[in-house]
């Protein structure tokens, strides 16, 4: 006799178990290539029905997972950026450097994000990032960018499209992030960092 080997969720354990799948199965297959039935078989439920109980489609599913990877790469900008004391320029490094390694280290997320915000962008004609669901760290980068205005040689272009800018960098990086060749994350990271700082000042500053 054969055991039963279905697994038994929570409605909240059931939830993350189908964000969890559809994590690997959009990183590694792509999202148009992957099924209602494969999210149910990857996640462990003995249904479509089961699965349907958590989202209605996949499309709800990947909304929730990129909406749970926003919240995480948030959080991780509000942590560096309040704990980086009170110098525009040292939060400005400090949230720029937590932000990339934060990508470095979570490589299917950030980039299934990344190609997530820019279907969104095609269909919507704007970030998420930006509306007043998700703005809080948003909002608080553009008070940084014009702090740092009245000291420093940010480049005179909107501070919208220095960020846009800094963000397709930092994506590029972890997507590409073999092209760095054999050297310690951390030294990515920094190279990364420089890169950013780059885009933002029109001129060098003592960053580090």
């Amino acid at each position: 006799m054969k055991s039963n080997q279905s697994k038994c969720f929570t409605r909240r354990d059931g939830k993350q178990a189908i964000l969890d799948a559809a994590l690997e199965l959009f990183t590694h297959q792509g999202y148009e290539e992957t099924s209602i039935e494969d999210l149910r078989k990857a996640a462990g439920f003995r249904s479509k029905a089961s699965l349907y109980a958590h989202f209605t489609n996949k499309k709800a599913v990947a909304d929730a997972l990129s909406i749970q990877i926003f919240k995480q790469t948030e959080h991780q900008i509000l942590i560096d950026y309040e704990n980086a004391g009170s110098d525009s320029l040292e939060i400005l490094t400090a949230v720029t450097r937590g932000f990339i390694r934060w990508g470095f280290n979570h490589p299917k997320e950030y980039t299934f994000r990344f190609v997530r915000n820019q279907q969104e962008r095609l269909i919507k004609g704007q970030f998420d990032y930006t509306t007043d669901q998700f703005s809080t760290a948003y909002v608080k980068m553009l008070e940084l960018l014009q702090n740092l205005r009245r000291d420093y040689p940010v480049r005179q272009i909107a501070d919208e499209a220095l960020i846009s800018v800094a963000l397709g960098l930092v994506s590029r990086a972890v997507i590409d992030r073999e092209a760095f060749g054999n050297i310690s994350m951390e030294k990515q990271v920094n190279q990364v960092l420089e890169l950013c700082m780059g885009v933002f000042f029109a001129e060098p500053i003592p960053w580090v």
